[in-house]
């Protein structure tokens, strides 16, 4: 009885065993029934990662920093302070280009009046030399009927020399009056052509004016759009150069850098529904769509490109960057640029 106890109990185990052996024979044909089913669907990369703008945010001018306004990993908007610069010097230079703004204003005038004063002395030297004119035909007149006379014997010498010396006299005069005349308009000429170098020279004061100020405005350093800023490494008191990076702002904008295999592009198309898995929370799930593809490999963008002309040659598979957008009203607040993902897209026939 004994023995038989035992053959019933070992045919029982064995056929548990037989019964869990082939469960888990069908279960793992089932699985990778399904996954040879999804892998004929889809085509999938986990050479990929989230990425977003990050901006530089480089001082435009040397100086030492006077406050900082922002902390590491602060949200900022567009336009707001994140530090200032000391602007006493850029102050100052404001200052002084509006006194010399001043300054050229104020000559512009004075050269605007003597202009004015001049032209106004043309009128009068013109009223002088006409009514010179008519002295000199007075006195020639005179002069030419006293000669007529004086020839007649009808007047006296000195009636005579009395008209020639009045006729030359008128002439002089008005010879003295042509040269003040001309010598008027000249001056009038000039001050004209010095109005032009003073106005020119107010415009270069101006443009003097808007250069310091906007020296000074780059004493406030702003957000260029709405984001996060990185890492703070400037402290108030610290003197920073002309092009010197300050913070790094990384905006909202999120999407996917994936590099598919270049021979899986073939069934890859724009507008391509995607599924992402990211490597930091598996339990995430989210949807997107391709949205490009770049126009050349990766490694033609590196900084040192492949060259395969040279030495003996072997062939390495490239991958294509594409560009993948999340789809919308979904939540992203815990993706960073940089984390893994795993995308997997749907096989386009």
């Amino acid at each position: 009885m004994g023995k038989k106890e035992n053959k019933d109990r070992t045919q029982g185990f064995n056929k548990v065993l037989v019964v869990f052996a082939a469960t888990l024979l069908l279960v793992g044909i089932g699985i990778l029934g399904k996954h040879l089913l999804f892998t004929s669907q889809h085509i999938t990369t986990n050479d990929a990662q989230i990425d977003q703008y990050v901006t530089p945010v480089a001082s435009r001018i040397s100086g030492f920093v006077k406050e900082v306004r922002f902390e590491e990993n602060q949200y900022v908007h567009r336009g707001d302070t994140l530090l200032l610069i000391d602007a006493s010097e850029y102050q100052t230079k404001v200052d002084m280009a509006n006194a010399e703004l001043r300054s050229s204003q104020q000559n512009a005038e004075v050269v605007t009046k003597n202009a004015n004063v001049t032209a106004n002395s043309i009128s009068i030297q013109k009223a002088r030399l006409e009514a010179a004119k008519v002295t000199v035909w007075q006195t020639e007149q005179d002069y030419t009927r006293f000669k007529n006379l004086f020839e007649a014997d009808a007047a006296t010498k000195q009636q005579y020399d009395n008209a020639k010396a009045a006729y030359d006299i008128s002439l002089a005069q008005l010879h003295t009056i042509q040269e003040e005349y001309n010598a008027a308009q000249l001056n009038t000429n000039k001050e004209k052509a010095n109005e032009l170098p003073a106005r020119a020279n107010i415009d270069i004061k101006k443009a003097a004016k808007n250069n310091a100020e906007i020296f000074l405005s780059y004493t406030v350093v702003t957000a260029p759009y709405d984001g996060f800023v990185g890492k703070r490494s400037i402290q108030p008191g610290q003197f920073v150069k002309e092009g010197q990076t300050l913070v790094n702002v990384v905006s909202e904008e999120k999407w996917i850098n994936a590099n598919f295999r270049e021979t899986q592009l073939e069934h890859l198309i724009e507008g391509t529904e995607v599924s992402i898995q990211v490597d930091a929370f598996p339990k995430l799930q989210l949807k997107g769509k391709i949205h490009s593809f770049s126009p050349a490999s990766g490694s033609k963008f590196s900084v040192i490109p492949q060259d395969n002309a040279t030495g003996n040659f072997v062939k390495i598979e490239q991958r294509i960057p594409i560009k993948i957008v999340f789809s919308p009203k979904q939540d992203l607040t815990k993706l960073r640029a940089g984390m893994n993902v795993v995308v997997h897209a749907a096989h386009q026939s």
